[in-house]
């Protein structure tokens, strides 16, 4: 085993505690947003692994598509592919709480 996957196996996610269950670093993400013509690609600095048991992946798109002054003028983000080192990929769509007309929260 190399000393990248050596050390991802040894992360614990921030969000749900669990460790040893984060992907493969990313690769790029595209963004898809109300205000772009087309996905927007965001190539990470650095080596970034999302955990593959909980929702941290939305936490890690949404700082990144507000990182990038195109993105965050693009509006909020709606989805986003993330392709990771290995050749794998992950579809997801923003979850965001609206408020209902009876004060209620929902997820949109």
């Amino acid at each position: 085993m190399n000393d990248e996957l050596k050390s991802i196996s040894k992360l614990t996610c921030k969000n749900c505690r669990s460790s040893g269950a984060f992907t493969e670093p990313i690769s790029v993400i595209l963004v898809f947003a109300p205000g772009l013509n087309r996905p927007y690609p965001l190539i990470p600095a650095d080596d970034y692994a999302v955990c593959s048991k909980c929702d941290a992946v939305l936490a890690l798109v949404d700082r990144a598509s507000q990182s990038h002054s195109i993105t965050r003028e693009a509006g909020p983000w709606t989805r986003a592919i993330l392709l990771f080192a290995d050749g794998r990929g992950l579809d997801v769509t923003a979850k965001r709480e609206t408020l209902d007309i009876y004060g209620k929260m929902a997820i949109a």
